[in-house]
This record gives structure tokens, C-alpha cells and sequence, in this order.
């Protein structure tokens, strides 16, 4: 089994970012965190209805209660997080990956997601899967650029106005 923290020097010139498991204490922050993270995607859509600002905090501390997460921890700062949930058929999920606004650009979704695909490598999986919005272009590079590959795209329940891809990846 892989160690579930790592430290990362993205650049010379960034600061040390820390990766660990995420906690119960660490709920407040992170559920801040989605919602800063995530008003991008609702200006995409032009709708403040996306399901990562809609999750009530009930419904976030559910979701995170049944997820093993990680979190990006610069100084005492938390920066960005990923979580990992297996809820439907074809393997575990990708979730909510999100860094801060301010920390963009410094490799951070990278480092936690390398993090993530050790740990369930590690674990016996063969495979993850994770869900795009089509209209997340920048997300959508990133994850074709880590190797990720479009499997199918479907309407968003309730929302038919996004289109979401699933995306698979091979460990």
C-alpha cells in the first residue's frame, strides 16, 4: 500500500504543496473551497443551479462520508481536493476535483490526481471513471492531457441543457 500524503515542489519558485487524506475536520473548509472553486463552472452554464453549488452541507458531508479524499494543504491553507466514491457500475469515480482560483496553474490538480491513481492502483483497480461537463473545456484538456479517454456522453438529469462526458482511464 502506497503512503495516502505526499509533498509536492510543483516549480522552484512555488511553495511546498502537502497532500493527505482529507478529515471530518477538514469538511467546513473544503465545502468553502467547492463553492469558490466551482462558481467558474456556473458562469460556463450561465446558471448558479450546478450540482457542486446546489449540494447542500448535509448532502457534502454525506457525499465525502463514503469517499476516501484528499486535500491540497498549502502552509495551513487548504488549496484544492479530490475525492474518490465507487456509486455506480464501471468503477470507482473521480469527484469534485477543485483547487482555489488563486492557486490555479501550479500543478495542483495533477499532483492530487497522481496521488489518487497511485492509492487505487495500489487498492486493485484496474480503472477509474469520472464525469466533464461539456462546456469545462479547460477540465476536459487536463484530462486528456493525463491520459484520460471519452467513453459516452449523456444529458445531466434534471438539467438538460449540460452535456456530461464520462471519462475512463486505465492504471
Amino acid at each position: 500500500m502506497i503512503s495516502v500524503a505526499a509533498s509536492y515542489l510543483l516549480r522552484d519558485t512555488d511553495p511546498v504543496i502537502d497532500i493527505r487524506l482529507a478529515s471530518e475536520e477538514d469538511y467546513g473548509p473544503l465545502f468553502t473551497l467547492q463553492r469558490a472553486a466551482f462558481v467558474d463552472e456556473a458562469r460556463i452554464y450561465g446558471t448558479p443551479f450546478v450540482p457542486s453549488l446546489d449540494e447542500t452541507f448535509d448532502e457534502f458531508t454525506v457525499r465525502l462520508g463514503v469517499s476516501t479524499s484528499w486535500v491540497a494543504q498549502l502552509e495551513r491553507r487548504i488549496v484544492g481536493a479530490v475525492s474518490l466514491r465507487r456509486y455506480r457500475e464501471g468503477g470507482p469515480d473521480v469527484e469534485r476535483l477543485m483547487v482555489a482560483p488563486d492557486c490555479r496553474g501550479m500543478g495542483i490538480a495533477s499532483s492530487l490526481l497522481s496521488t489518487l491513481e497511485r492509492y487505487a492502483a495500489s487498492s486493485g483497480e484496474t480503472h477509474l471513471q469520472l464525469i466533464v461537463g461539456d462546456l469545462a473545456d479547460d477540465n476536459r484538456s487536463i484530462y486528456r492531457h493525463l491520459g484520460w479517454v471519452a467513453q459516452h456522453s449523456h444529458q445531466l438529469e434534471g438539467r438538460e441543457h449540460v452535456l456530461l462526458h464520462s471519462l475512463r482511464k486505465t492504471l
